[in-house]
């Protein structure tokens, strides 16, 4: 995703040479972003015979907000809590980020 949010339209090969070495096999990407085309995430318009350009359909504020929550349902059972109280245990979140948290909290 963060190769067509920063390069916009891009066929396959494109995206390709946009990621990390080392490098995926092309069909692996192109069962990655069919997949993601099939979910909504990403949209495709034929150029050519074979040839299509992909884009991001959703901005990356939206794609995270759909991960977080299929994450948080799939492995906390919905619970924001648990996900919460994990990241705290795993000290990924320190007690000043929490006060800070619960002041954003209150401030809605």
């Amino acid at each position: 995703m963060n190769a067509l949010w920063d390069g916009g339209a891009l066929s396959m090969r494109d995206i390709l040479e946009r990621l990390p070495e080392p490098k995926p096999h092309f069909n692996t990407v192109a069962t990655f972003v069919r997949r993601l085309e099939n979910s909504g995430m990403v949209t495709h318009r034929e150029l050519g015979a074979r040839f299509f350009l992909y884009e991001a359909a959703v901005s990356r504020e939206k794609y995270a907000e759909s991960v977080n929550k299929d994450s948080v349902n799939k492995f906390f059972g919905g619970s924001y809590m648990d996900f919460i109280s994990c990241l705290v245990e795993q000290q990924e979140v320190s007690v000043d980020e929490l006060k800070e948290l619960i002041r954003m909290v209150e401030k809605k």
